[in-house]
């Protein structure tokens, strides 16, 4: 038996977006919850998958700023992550402040198992859609994005 939609939508924009946010929602569940059983707190996945995006490490308010936290929350986060081998942290030469960061070997698995199931998440998600679906899905979305891009003035 299908279930029924509790959306009470008066359009069809409305019952769309709330498939959409309904979707993106059980999107980022699965991901959670194939990411907690990498063993990783959210906070420290999310610092280890941004630092893998660099191809020099930042330093630690370059993070903080990137990343739209604090100081203090980067600082806790790479010693739990130096802590479990993730990464591993020393003084720079010219600079005794600076701490230079790099992930270790365990890091870089952990970023690549990561990765393999964020495919596998979104491999699941497309199941059953063509290339053509997707094409045209994707076309949607940019225009959508296009068409809200000037209601978010300091999105890029």
């Amino acid at each position: 038996m299908k279930k029924q939609n509790k959306c009470q939508c008066a359009t069809p924009e409305g019952m769309a977006m709330h498939l959409f946010i309904r979707v993106s929602h059980m999107h980022h569940a699965a991901i959670e919850g194939r990411v907690s059983k990498l063993g990783f707190h959210h906070s420290q996945h999310r610092m280890l998958m941004h630092l893998a995006r660099y191809e020099h490490i930042p330093s630690q308010k370059e993070l903080a700023d990137a990343m739209g936290i604090s100081p203090a929350a980067v600082t806790t986060t790479l010693k739990r992550l130096e802590k479990e081998g993730y990464i591993a942290r020393s003084v720079t030469d010219e600079d005794n402040r600076r701490n230079e960061i790099r992930i270790t070997d365990a890091g870089i698995a952990a970023v690549n198992a990561s990765r393999d199931l964020f495919v596998a998440v979104d491999h699941r998600m497309f199941e059953g859609l063509t290339e053509d679906e997707i094409k045209t899905f994707t076309i949607i979305l940019e225009r959508m994005r296009d068409n809200l891009r000037d209601e978010q003035p300091n999105e890029s």
